[in-house]
């Protein structure tokens, strides 16, 4: 029997990231957004066609994806137990800490990945993370090439077929986001190195 897609308003609860700490993987963890593509195909064809309103928070622009091996949650905790060594956990101090920084920080973590620091708002997620720019185990994605890889593997794997072939792509674009046929997968930072990226290891 098909599983039931997950509620996009509750993603954050199955990240299993820790409170209170705000990382969007759909964004920016590739391992969560491979983890995501598998959990939609086992639902079958409801489970795949779900996955591009769940994207919505994707937004338009251009993000930082992390391809690393740290899972979402060791990210938060190694986070957290950095700034409690150092008296920043709690949101007054962590917050007059990032004014004198200008607005973010950047950490180091054990796989010397680097990732960004914001503040959100005192009643919620407050320690918000993105991996840096340009950093270690991340690559920079366009929105719409992001959304073209997960349902490319989607559509591959639901129907037995590869992900990184042109005809699957556009099939997966066409049908799912409403987009136009592209002529190629482009390499670093394209479509092709996106798609890379989101294959489940072997």
């Amino acid at each position: 029997m098909p599983v039931a897609p997950p509620d996009p308003a509750n993603l954050q609860t199955e990240q299993d990231v820790p409170h209170p700490v705000l990382l969007n993987t759909w964004k920016h963890h590739a391992g969560w957004i491979r983890e995501r593509i598998s959990a939609a195909v086992r639902a079958g064809s409801a489970g795949v066609a779900a996955l591009p309103a769940e994207m919505a928070v994707v937004g338009s622009r251009l993000m930082d994806l992390y391809v690393g091996t740290l899972k979402p949650a060791t990210i938060a905790e190694a986070v957290i137990a950095d700034l409690n060594t150092r008296g920043l956990f709690e949101f007054d101090p962590l917050a007059k800490w990032l004014a004198e920084q200008g607005a973010y920080a950047l950490t180091e973590l054990p796989d010397r990945s680097t990732w960004t620091i914001r503040l959100g708002p005192a009643d919620g997620r407050y320690l918000h993370l993105h991996p840096g720019r340009w950093a270690r185990h991340t690559m920079r994605v366009q929105a719409n090439t992001l959304r073209s890889a997960v349902m490319a593997h989607a559509l591959a794997r639901l129907t037995g077929r590869a992900a990184n072939e042109l005809e699957v792509v556009n099939e997966a674009r066409k049908q799912y986001l409403g987009m136009l046929p592209v002529h190629e997968l482009t390499g670093t930072g394209g479509l092709g190195a996106v798609i890379a990226a989101l294959q489940a290891p072997a």
